[in-house]
């Protein structure tokens, strides 16, 4: 039996204390999507963000794309990742939302490093493909009806040597709940099967809700 431990926001903090802590705007707007209520579950897992930036260090990503903005909290642990000439191109459809991002992405001072869209990803993706752009992360955190789609498209986006990472693939347990018939488990269960019998390099890392990173 694997050992695992449940990781509270105590612990969480522990890690921070013996490792890099968060940046003040960091901080800033973790507190903030706290005060948002139920919706506040749309931010990656602080662990997944300082995951997400351990790669970009280490690998020396310099172009990102991201489907999923919300408040910005993944955009902009990217940010502070990347490199002085490094970009991160984030695609969201809530415009009020995304307001709300640009305001911490000042503060944060790494406006330079992020440009924002507001759009159909679908479409937005459709664009990128015709016009041959290429990022060496994509991240995928939008709507799960649409995640087949968004996997499919992001690969002709992605560099040879460039990550794929989709969150939510665990879906809080739900993926192994055999009575779990709601639609958004059937769709992310559907999507997952359809990453394990591609020809790609995966791994699914347990942390958050669940990363699934792929690699050609």
């Amino acid at each position: 039996m694997d050992k695992n431990i449940n990781i509270d926001l105590k612990l969480v903090e522990y890690i921070f204390s013996h490792t890099s802590n968060l940046h003040p705007i960091q901080k800033e707007l973790i507190k903030y999507n706290e005060s948002l209520g139920h919706i506040k579950r749309l931010q990656i897992s602080i662990l997944q963000a300082n995951f997400l930036q351990f790669i970009i260090k280490t690998r020396n990503i310099n172009n990102c794309l991201e489907l999923g903005t919300f408040t910005g909290y993944s955009t902009l642990a990217i940010a502070l990742s990347l490199n002085k000439n490094g970009k991160i191109y984030t695609i969201d459809k809530d415009k009020e939302k995304n307001k709300i991002a640009k305001i911490f992405f000042k503060k944060a001072k790494v406006s330079n490093k992020i440009k924002t869209e507001i759009s159909n990803a679908n479409d937005a993706l459709v664009r990128l493909i015709k016009n041959k752009k290429k990022y060496d992360l994509i991240l995928i955190d939008a709507d799960k009806e649409n995640y087949i789609s968004y996997f499919e498209k992001s690969l002709k986006l992605l560099n040879q040597n460039g990550l794929l990472i989709v969150d939510n693939i665990l879906w809080k347990g739900e993926v192994i709940n055999n009575n779990a018939k709601d639609k958004l488990t059937q769709k992310i269960k559907k999507f997952n099967l359809h990453v394990k019998k591609s020809k790609l390099n995966k791994y699914i890392l347990p942390i958050g809700d669940g990363f699934y990173i792929c690699w050609k």
